[in-house]
C-alpha cells in the first residue's frame, strides 16, 4: 500500500490544530455612554442707580453690572428692556417730552460718553443679540465661556422734558442662546 504524504501531513496539521489553544470573545461586551443635558443660564448683579439727571443730559453710570455665563456651554447674551410708564425708548438721541435712550456696552472699565453708539449701543423692546459691534466695547456678549464673566456698562440719555419726576426704573433683560 502507498502512503500519500500529503494526506499524512493534513492530518499531522489538524491534530496541531486541535491542541493549540483557543481564543474566544468577551461575551457579552459593554459601552459606556454619558450624558450632560446642556443649562443656558445667566445672572447680572444691579441695580444700576443714575441717581438724579437733568433733561437733555447723557450720563454713563459709575458701576457695571456683571453678566455671568451660569450656564454650561458658550453663550451669547441678548438685551432688551421695558418702557417705564410714561416713557419710550428710542435708538437715537432723544427729540421729543417722555422720549430716552438707554445704551448698553460690554468693556472691562468704565466707557466713554463717546464710546458708545446709537447703531451699536441702544436697547429697544425687542431683544437682540450681541455680536462683534451689537454692544460691544472691549468685551462682548458674544460666544461667552462657561462661568466666564463681562463688565455690562450704560449710558442714559435723559428725555428733553418730561412731566414725571419721580424715580423711574427701566428693566434691562439679558438671555442667553447657545453659541
Amino acid at each position: 500500500m502507498k502512503r500519500n504524504p500529503s494526506a499524512f501531513l493534513a492530518i499531522v496539521g489538524l491534530m496541531l490544530l486541535a491542541t493549540a489553544p483557543m481564543a474566544w470573545a468577551a461575551n457579552p461586551a459593554t459601552i459606556s455612554v454619558t450624558v450632560t443635558i446642556q443649562n443656558l443660564s445667566v445672572s447680572a448683579t444691579g441695580p444700576i442707580a443714575f441717581g438724579t439727571v437733568t433733561t437733555s443730559s447723557q450720563t454713563v453710570s459709575g458701576a457695571a453690572s456683571t453678566v455671568t455665563n451660569d450656564g454650561n456651554v458658550t453663550e451669547t447674551f441678548s438685551l432688551s428692556l421695558t418702557n417705564p410708564g410714561s416713557w419710550t425708548a428710542v435708538q437715537a438721541a432723544p427729540s421729543a417730552a417722555e422720549e430716552y435712550a438707554l445704551l448698553a456696552q460690554f468693556n472691562s472699565s468704565a466707557p466713554t460718553s463717546g464710546s458708545f453708539t446709537y447703531a451699536n449701543h441702544a436697547l429697544s423692546t425687542t431683544s437682540v443679540a450681541s455680536s462683534g459691534t451689537k454692544f460691544a466695547g472691549d468685551q462682548t456678549g458674544l460666544s461667552v465661556a462657561a462661568a466666564a464673566t463681562r463688565g455690562l456698562w450704560f449710558r442714559f440719555d435723559a428725555p428733553t422734558s418730561t412731566a414725571v419726576t419721580t424715580q423711574q426704573t427701566i428693566t434691562v433683560t439679558v438671555t442667553a442662546a447657545a453659541g
